[in-house]
């Protein structure tokens, strides 16, 4: 089901090579970062402090790990994040006409094309939460990771929804091969999705953490469960905080929540240029993203459980609601991962069962062709009970 079209070496590098590379970069970038300035320097943002990030960068700043930000794109253009972003992928339709494909992958060279593979952003999710992992040192509002690149895949429309499941889940294969070694799926949904979820078993398969939000729900209405695929065993499930380190309001939380980042006014790119205060699960999966891309980088020998191991293992203890508490990359990188408690593997999506669940998606996708045809459009209602969205507020 993995898609390999752009098949970019930057993309492809080894690990190894990658990490090697890293070491350099990374200690080129701590001093830039530390470097004191001509005149008196801006206050750190709370959310960087909350998780000790600086404290991470003059060892780890993200260099050599590739974030796949599966969201509605990033702008590749703006100056928090100029030279971080990597060419990506589409799979929405910027002209969907009577019969909408599934997949737009444009077909001509040139600036027009480059931006039909991920990296422009109609919405502005996608690239506020890319700018909390990895804007730049230099910013003013650096990233968690202000070193990492990000690898952008929009899969959410004009109105930031995804109407297919599948399609999300091929986008994570997609991320896969083609060099991510962590998932950011700010996104969520209430029902389940076979090939979405043997998506994931393929991103753990293949040594690739995925993060992903706990969701959003009204501040006065009924608890939501955690939102598939957050509660997914494999998946690391993020609830946010405020600046106080409580559950803020409107965060979805439940027994599958695994960890616990800032997510409430965080200071993020805007799409076109400038900043915003963001707040929502969305964002907080996108502060710990950045520490796990913090930990990749440090220790390039981890493994993605590892990795996942550190940061719930080291989490600060929190108020109700928390998971396993509030992530702190300073700990996590000093971790000794030998001695910290093992994750709990869920078992595998059986072959059989993969076979079975790509045959009832075709059979859903001729279906949905077939209700497109006849002039009704499948999408989900703005509040819809199940409506896949993003998760921002």
């Amino acid at each position: 089901m993995g898609l390999s079209l752009c098949n970019d070496p930057v993309l492809m590098w080894d690990r190894s090579v990658r990490c090697a590379l890293a070491c350099v970069c990374s200690t080129l970038l701590a001093l830039l970062l530390s470097a004191p300035a001509g005149h008196a320097s801006a206050p750190v943002a709370w959310h960087l402090s909350a998780i000790g990030a600086p404290e991470v960068w003059p060892e780890a700043t993200g260099e050599g790990v590739v974030v796949a930000v599966i969201d509605s794109g990033v702008d590749a253009d703006h100056p928090d994040l100029e030279g971080a972003v990597l060419p990506g992928r589409s799979y929405v339709d910027v002209d969907t006409g009577a019969e909408p494909r599934l997949l737009a992958l444009g077909s001509e060279s040139g600036p027009v094309y480059e931006r039909a593979f991920g990296q422009a952003d109609p919405v502005g999710h996608g690239t506020a939460v890319a700018g909390l992992i990895a804007a730049g040192a230099g910013s003013g509002e650096p990233g968690i990771a202000p070193g990492a690149s990000i690898l952008p895949i929009r899969v959410l429309d004009d109105e930031n929804r995804y109407h297919d499941s599948a399609m999300v889940g091929a986008a994570v294969e997609w991320a896969v091969d083609n060099g991510a070694d962590i998932v950011n799926l700010s996104l969520g949904g209430h029902y389940d999705s076979a090939p979405f979820s043997e998506a994931i078993a393929y991103a753990e398969r293949h040594d690739v953490l995925v993060v992903a939000c706990t969701g959003n729900q009204h501040q006065d209405g009924p608890d939501e469960t955690v939102w598939f695929p957050a509660r997914m065993p494999d998946v690391l499930a993020v609830t946010g905080t405020d600046q106080a380190g409580d559950r803020w309001l409107t965060a979805v939380t439940g027994d599958e929540t695994d960890l616990a980042a800032p997510g409430a006014d965080l200071r993020a790119p805007q799409a076109d240029g400038g900043h915003k205060n963001v707040t929502g699960t969305s964002f907080a999966a996108a502060v710990v993203s950045g520490a796990a891309a913090l930990v990749r980088s440090a220790h390039p020998d981890w493994t993605a459980e590892e990795v996942r191991r550190a940061l719930t293992a080291t989490a600060r203890p929190g108020g109700e609601g928390l998971g396993a508490g509030v992530v702190d990359a300073a700990a996590a990188v000093d971790a000794d991962v030998d001695v910290l408690p093992r994750v709990e593997q869920a078992p595998a999506v059986s072959e059989a069962w993969s076979m079975a669940a790509t045959a009832a998606g075709g059979g859903l996708l001729g279906l949905s062709a077939l209700l497109l045809r006849g002039g009704l459009r499948l999408r989900g209602g703005k509040g819809a009970q199940g409506g896949p969205r993003a998760a921002a507020r």
